[in-house]
């Protein structure tokens, strides 16, 4: 009989793990599109994006008509990186967790220095599709 309990409470711990709510609240990205989160965590500082929540309708409902009318990613040719132009390219720092899928990397723009914090951060969602996430708060 404790059984059932046990294994109820299992699985709607296990099925609020695929909220979008949740993700946004912790960081990770949920395996659908456009399930990267609006918050994630690198370096100790918390980043975020407006063009993307895990697809949670309220941060749909939030969007201004500017940000609606913007494409959900940009391709790596819109970034505004040179091509061999000294620090102006990605460089591979970190993951962003998928659940139940293939970690994201997260990218800075060129080399940053451990004792100085990254202004912005991206991560690729797809192929030649990545997400701009800015530093929340002061640097």
């Amino acid at each position: 009989m404790v059984l059932v309990p046990v294994l109820l409470t299992l699985g709607v711990l296990g099925g609020a793990a695929f909220t979008s709510k949740v993700a946004n609240h912790i960081g990770y990205g949920l395996p659908r599109e456009r399930g990267l989160p609006y918050r994630i965590h690198y370096n100790g500082r918390d980043y975020r994006s407006h063009l993307t929540c895990a697809g949670a309708q309220w941060c749909e409902d939030e969007k201004t008509p500017e940000e609606r009318a913007k494409p959900y990613c940009t391709p790596r040719a819109g970034l505004g990186l040179s091509e061999g132009a000294g620090d102006a390219r990605l460089m591979k720092v970190d993951d962003v967790f998928i659940l139940f899928g293939s970690s994201r990397p997260l990218f800075t723009v060129g080399i940053v220095p451990p004792e100085e914090t990254a202004t912005r951060v991206v991560v690729e969602a797809s192929d030649d599709c990545y997400l701009t996430y800015d530093l929340v708060g002061g640097p």
